[in-house]
């Protein structure tokens, strides 16, 4: 099932996906490392929408971001949501059953998690 599939659209929201090592392992990007002016990032992020359906939730990259994944998360695939939220950067950490944690920074992310929540329990 695609974004482009007519399945209802429970909420959307804009979204900065932080690519870490972690993501580019689990193939969501080709590679993170890029050299600066004091040696390689660790980290990039990519803008772009969070769009939750009932059974799945996707992110798109806008098409100006350097890298630009697109993919999608099945619902019965969470394990656990996460407000890893510090000072005032707003974050929330997927976390898949097989262990692998994602990381979004939007806001409202507690209302946002409480949709997700309420999209999983209706599976």
């Amino acid at each position: 099932m695609g974004l482009g599939d007519a399945e209802t659209v429970l909420a959307r929201k804009n979204a900065n996906f932080v690519i870490d090592e972690a993501a580019a392992e689990a193939g969501l990007v080709r590679s993170i490392a890029a050299p600066g002016p004091f040696g390689m990032r660790r980290h990039e992020a990519a803008g772009g929408r969070l769009t939750l359906t009932p059974a799945v939730l996707w992110f798109s990259a806008h098409p100006f971001n350097f890298v630009r994944p697109t993919f999608g998360i099945p619902l019965d695939s969470i394990a656990e949501l996460h407000d890893t939220s510090q000072n005032i950067s707003r974050q929330m950490q997927v976390v898949l059953q097989d262990g692998q944690r994602l990381t979004f920074v939007i806001w409202g992310v507690r209302a946002f998690i409480e949709r997700i929540d309420q999209a999983r329990a209706a599976l």
